[in-house]
């Protein structure tokens, strides 16, 4: 049923397509570049090297399908293996560095990668399968789904301990990015090939790369935006630090 697994072969138009995600996804390797940059914040707090990840992986991952690598051959039309390696590899920092905006616990956060991961790997299995193994695992992927956003969208808020405005504003915007989203996913699924064949397979190409671009660019240029945050957290601080050092400098008043 599956075809040798990296049969380097040109597809015409879906190259030129796979090239402009390629293309979109350097932008946002240039986004973070920047960011990692930029002096005046604090890299640390803001953990900017895990967002390279996400464009980084993401353009080597369709710089490979546009060379055709990594195709897998099943009943007549062409699975992109390695679009699933990069989902496994970059969904997860998107939906980890949400919960690191407001400083979720560790044990949610991990919980949601989890389910990120179920979702990616069984929905690889309902693509590569076929009859009522496929409608089993795609049935599996849509509940690891389902339950993700509810982590998103409920456990995430509940156990997020990083109150301040600006940093919620940030995670309320990744959030909605991510999760809001990445609900048109299972729908083009089950118009394409695969599913019920309604998309061909170059449409279907074309949708999952502009969805792909739009979930992951915006994503790196949202925290971008937010940038501020880290450095007026790292400013206050010290400025706090400060304080409490003049206080301890300070004679103590004693009545005479």
């Amino acid at each position: 049923m599956i075809g040798d697994l990296l049969s380097p072969s040109l597809g015409g138009v879906d190259s030129v397509v796979y090239g402009v995600g390629t293309l979109g996804m350097l932008v946002g390797v240039v986004v973070v570049t920047w960011l990692l940059r930029d002096g005046d914040l604090d890299a640390e707090a803001g953990k900017f090297r895990y967002l390279m990840i996400i464009p980084a992986f993401a353009g080597l991952s369709y710089a490979g399908m546009t060379l055709g690598i990594g195709v897998i051959s099943i009943n007549g039309y062409e699975v992109e293996g390695v679009r699933y390696l990069d989902w496994l590899v970059t969904t997860p920092v998107l939906v980890g560095y949400a919960g690191h905006v407001v400083d979720v616990d560790r044990s949610v956060v991990l919980g949601a990668v989890g389910l990120d991961a179920t979702m990616i790997l069984t929905g690889f299995v309902a693509t590569t399968t076929a009859g009522t193994l496929r409608w089993g695992a795609f049935t599996v992927s849509t509940l690891a789904f389902l339950l993700m956003l509810y982590v998103l969208f409920v456990q995430y808020p509940r156990r997020a301990r990083a109150t301040s405005p600006e940093r919620k504003r940030l995670f309320l915007r990744l959030r909605n990015q991510v999760g809001v989203l990445w609900l048109l996913y299972p729908v083009i699924w089950l118009a394409s090939p695969v599913g019920f064949g309604l998309v061909s397979t170059l449409g279907t190409a074309m949708l999952v790369t502009f969805m792909d671009v739009a979930a992951k660019v915006p994503y790196t240029w949202v925290v971008h935006e937010h940038r501020g945050i880290f450095r007026h957290e790292r400013d206050a601080v010290a400025v706090d630090r400060d304080a409490d050092d003049s206080g301890r400098d300070s004679p103590v008043a004693t009545a005479d």
